[in-house]
């Protein structure tokens, strides 16, 4: 049988001195002990984290643009004619963006611990994009011709406004 001794190694020879090591570029060793208690009293950290909390608070705010195109795209695709499709498009087209509008102050509640955050630019800027998609889907209402645009939509005793344009199918 092999000796076993000689299949020993000594680890500890093989730590080097930690006093002949430098540190990198950029590491303090000070925060590396106690990181909480660092970050809690440096007001430069606390200034860059109002501004991250501000940018995601506008990131929140802008995320429904790509929806609102869309859904915009969609219903110009749709088309005017009144079918159950159109109907049910501009309807989602008119019913998101007002409860979406109705809800905003759910999605940017007053923060008691940042009191110096803004939420109502963000919040003003959200409502403005879903007021975008309402005033299309009310164009597209219009467009449609189901939304009430003269007096005698209103009054049944007033004559109907003369038709301007006809249209012939091609002979």
């Amino acid at each position: 049988m092999a000796d076993l001794k000689s299949w020993k190694m000594d680890f500890e020879s093989l730590i080097p001195d930690r006093k002949s090591q430098s540190d990198p570029p950029g590491y303090d060793a000070s925060i590396a002990k106690d990181p909480i208690g660092m970050l809690s009293s440096s007001k430069a950290k606390d200034k860059n984290a109002l501004a991250r909390r501000q940018q995601a608070l506008y990131a929140k705010a802008t995320a429904p643009i790509k929806q609102v195109g869309m859904m915009c795209f969609m219903a110009w695709m749709f088309g005017n004619s009144i079918q159950i499709f159109s109907i049910f498009m501009t309807f989602n087209l008119i019913s998101a963006p007002v409860s979406a509008i109705m809800s905003s102050g759910e999605v940017f509640p007053r923060d008691e611990e940042w009191k110096q955050l803004d939420t109502l630019t963000p919040r003003a800027l959200y409502c403005l994009v879903n007021l975008g998609q309402l005033i299309f889907g009310l164009y597209k209402l219009s467009a449609m011709r189901l939304l009430p645009s003269s007096p005698s939509d209103f009054i049944s005793t007033m004559p109907v406004p003369p038709v301007l344009e006809h249209a012939y199918p091609a002979l």
